[in-house]
């Protein structure tokens, strides 16, 4: 069996984000973070990368010399640490559906992994960005269901456009503003291990799904201010976010996505062409979503190198996240591991992940 045709998981996933997105977002994570971010802990308030202003915190967009921020297209491919580690064979084994061992293998161990894609314009004032980031996750699970063993089928497909203008109103303090048009997917489907019959048919005939899933399209907003302090070596910003104001509602059904309220601090040191930049975030202020408090704050690191090498490291939802970034005019690519916890306490669902992106662009 070819490698191609493994990735009969993958095919479910590219499924989820073309029909099936469910109406409430699980998590108050960012839909899209750019993998640098992502490396230096998801903190994103007070300073992002490239796109990523647009998801972050839209009054970051006028900082910065250059009219032109980006120009550009960017892509990335998410996998489980250890089956990257471990290489293709490996992978092509692990996903390989029509192994006899293949539920065997979900019981000792999940399978995550997906892909991110946006293709971005911004300049100082106005910036717009198309965007899609999907991820699946597949694991066993031997006592849910009554006590009965199970298949978890789980996934997160976001989708949509995003625009954003932005001023800097004084010297200190930046105001911005994004509206966004939203496709979103976050299937979560159960199997019982004694159902052979719908587990083949999930993995195998992606049709049988149609039955399985909802869609929905949601339009909203989300404001930002920036407060900056500078002198010539060092910056200090205050970064406040509000996302979905008043909560991004869907159109064909009543849900909505909750608002949150965000805030950041900054620290930066820098010469002409070389910064250290420092960074914390406190994400959903006000609890929307009912998680702890471990999922909601952000410490993160950042250091450019002549503006064309990158190392960042950090801790997200307290796991900690690491990378490196090369920027070789046209062409920018760069790595990052990272974990992210998809249950409710640290170590309850932990994946490690470790993301191979690249962008091409201005």
């Amino acid at each position: 069996m070819t490698f191609g045709k493994n990735w009969k998981i993958l095919l479910l996933t590219l499924l989820f984000a073309e029909i099936s997105p469910v109406f409430a977002k699980n998590s108050s994570e960012l839909v899209y973070t750019e993998p640098f971010d992502l490396a230096a802990g998801g903190t994103t308030l007070t300073r992002a990368s490239q796109e990523g202003i647009v998801f972050a915190n839209p009054a970051l967009l006028p900082l910065g010399a250059a009219t032109i921020r980006w120009v550009g297209l960017e892509t990335g491919f998410m996998l489980d640490r250890q089956l990257a580690e471990q290489g293709s064979s490996s992978i092509s084994s692990a996903a390989d559906t029509s192994s006899p061992d293949f539920v065997d293998k979900l019981f000792a161990r999940s399978l995550h992994f997906g892909q991110s894609l946006s293709l971005s314009l911004l300049n100082k004032n106005v910036a717009v960005t198309i965007f899609d980031r999907m991820e699946v996750d597949v694991e066993g699970s031997r006592y849910d269901n009554g006590g009965l063993p199970q298949i978890n089928f789980s996934g997160e497909a976001y989708a949509g456009a995003m625009a954003t203008t932005a001023v800097q109103a004084l010297r200190w303090l930046s105001l911005g503003v994004t509206a966004k048009y939203l496709y979103m997917a976050e299937p979560d489907i159960q199997i019982p291990i004694t159902d052979e019959a719908r587990i083949k048919a999930l993995t195998e005939n992606t049709s049988a799904l149609r039955d399985e899933l909802k869609y929905g399209k949601g339009t909203g907003a989300d404001i930002g201010a920036l407060f900056l302090w500078q002198n010539t070596y060092v910056d200090l910003s205050l970064g406040l976010k509000v996302e979905d104001v008043g909560g991004t509602k869907f159109t064909n059904d009543q849900k909505t996505i909750p608002q949150t309220n965000n805030i950041g601090l900054g620290l930066a040191f820098h010469g002409t062409t070389s910064v250290l930049h420092l960074s914390a975030d406190y994400r959903d202020v006000s609890n929307a979503y009912g998680e702890k408090k471990f999922k909601k704050i952000y410490l993160g690191a950042r250091l450019m190198l002549w503006q064309m090498v990158g190392f960042a490291a950090g801790l997200y939802q307290g796991i900690p996240t690491f990378g490196v970034r090369f920027d070789a005019f046209f062409i920018k690519f760069g790595a990052t591991a990272y974990g992210r916890e998809l249950g409710t306490y640290p170590g309850d669902k932990q994946r490690n992940m470790v993301t191979i992106y690249t962008s091409i662009g201005f």
